[in-house]
């Protein structure tokens, strides 16, 4: 009894304890998975503020082809600022080119928004990858005056 008693101890001994194996395996995959989610999170941000921007310029120049002489430049660029902020997004970040104001009938007129992004998260990976944390969102829309 004893000859078997040692040989069923020495055939576990040969096997290796696993009991920490899944924690250090936990600790290998959890960084990727919040690289993951965060970097998810920031570019559904940049998605967002790209919406905002788009639908932004496009109401403005709408306002703007209407003829309609209460809507000028400044309340124009009034619009734009409130909508910015509604949305969070800091208006001196943006950038407006306007063209085409009142140019008569059936002339085209364009807006073009620019609006610089900062990624919060993922910008210091950034910043180490690709040498920037910010990205400029562009929208550009063309209508012809009422």
């Amino acid at each position: 009894m004893i000859s078997g008693a040692r040989a069923r101890h020495g055939r576990t001994s040969l096997h290796r304890d696993r009991s920490g194996q899944a924690l250090v395996e936990f600790a290998l995959v959890v960084p990727v998975l919040l690289l993951l989610i965060v970097g998810v999170i920031d570019l559904s941000r940049a998605w967002n503020a790209h919406q905002v921007i788009t639908n932004t310029a496009r109401e403005a120049l709408r306002s703007a082809v209407v003829d309609n002489p209460a809507y000028t430049q400044e309340v124009m660029k009034e619009q734009i600022d409130n909508q910015l902020r509604l949305a969070a997004l800091d208006p001196s970040r943006a950038q407006i080119y306007f063209d085409g104001w009142r140019s008569g009938a059936g002339n085209p007129a364009t807006i073009e928004l620019s609006y610089r992004f900062d990624f919060d998260i993922l910008g210091p990976l950034m910043e180490w990858a690709a040498g920037r944390r910010t990205v400029t969102l562009h929208s550009r829309f063309i209508m012809r005056n009422e």
